[in-house]
């Protein structure tokens, strides 16, 4: 299957999860600080319930959300694949039959 989504992201900070960024589920979520990708993961529950990875405590840093939808994790692999972060997630999807396409 081909998945064609667009590259539209949001910038907030963790303590800015509020409002319809909390209930926002099936979430990609980009963790970077000003000049690095850090961590590539995907959000089920609401956003308002992530908590970054615990490696990630002695960093500042900032979300890049992006909704997902059904296959946020096939997402969010492509992504970690362009975007080559520092951590790399290895929970990401293992459904080798879903093809995603990000237009930049």
């Amino acid at each position: 299957m081909l998945i064609k989504i667009p590259y539209k992201t949001e910038k907030i900070f963790p303590s800015d999860v509020k409002g319809k960024y909390a209930y926002m589920k099936d979430t990609v979520i980009i963790i970077r600080n000003q000049s690095k990708v850090l961590y590539i993961d995907c959000a089920h529950c609401n956003l308002a319930n992530y908590k970054p990875p615990s490696f990630l405590s002695n960093y500042i840093f900032e979300y890049e959300i992006m909704e997902g939808g059904e296959y946020c994790e096939c997402i969010a692999k492509t992504l970690q694949e362009q975007l080559k972060p520092l951590f790399r997630n290895p929970k990401l999807c293992k459904d080798e039959d879903v093809t995603v396409v990000i237009e930049r």
